[in-house]
């Protein structure tokens, strides 16, 4: 996703609260409170690291996006500019709760591979607290929502192929139906009824993708 529309979907949960976020964002302050109830404690690294893990935890998030999180996560992400400039250099750097969140949230979309890292550094890099914690929040709801399709029992799930436009059946009809899953990169898809016209129709299929935008709230 480029850069406008990711701020743009910033701006536009900024005031519409999206159903999916609205909880999470209590639960990271609920865990703020708890964990770093200092509003501007001196952190290290080693801080960063193991409160980016031990929000995964009291989240619930699965265990694999805090494996191997460590002081080396902290200091790559700060390589490639994803963290904010600290206070101090080297062992003597100081960071802030701003860290945590940008690390949090880098950690989550690398994991997760719906943002990819540069999008994340082009998102959070100098953005306000509130920000932060909104990316944050919305890729915890990312992160939900992929826990809950793999926990499902198979039988329960309504695709039955995720290639390239592959054929499959929507299985949750009064009759199954016929249709097309067509793959978006970064784990995204798109079903499409055998019948629907935007796969005869380049008019039609423009019209979906319009559609589409503005059902995400990115119209320009």
């Amino acid at each position: 996703m480029a850069r406008s529309n990711l701020r743009a979907a910033t701006t536009n949960t900024a005031n519409v609260v999206d159903p999916r976020v609205a909880p999470v964002l209590l639960e990271l302050e609920r865990w703020r409170a708890r964990a770093v109830p200092d509003p501007a404690p001196p952190l290290d690294a080693e801080d960063i690291a193991r409160l980016v893990r031990d929000c995964f935890a009291s989240l619930g998030i699965d265990p694999a996006a805090a494996e191997s999180f460590t002081v080396n996560t902290v200091h790559y992400y700060r390589r490639k500019d994803i963290l904010d400039e600290p206070d101090g250099r080297t062992s003597a750097a100081r960071y802030g709760v701003r860290h945590v969140w940008q690390a949090a949230g880098a950690r989550l979309a690398g994991f997760l591979g719906l943002v990819t890292l540069a999008e994340a550094r082009d998102e959070m890099r100098g953005s306000d607290e509130s920000t932060l914690i909104r990316f944050v929040a919305a890729r915890v709801a990312d992160a939900r929502g992929r826990q809950a399709v793999r926990s499902a029992p198979s039988e329960a799930r309504p695709l039955r192929a995720a290639s390239t436009a592959s054929p499959a059946l929507i299985v949750d009809a009064p009759s199954p139906i016929p249709a097309t899953v067509i793959s978006l990169g970064g784990n995204a898809m798109c079903l499409l009824p055998a019948a629907h016209a935007a796969l005869r129709s380049p008019a039609a299929a423009r019209s979906l993708v319009d559609a589409l935008a503005a059902a995400l709230g990115l119209e320009s």
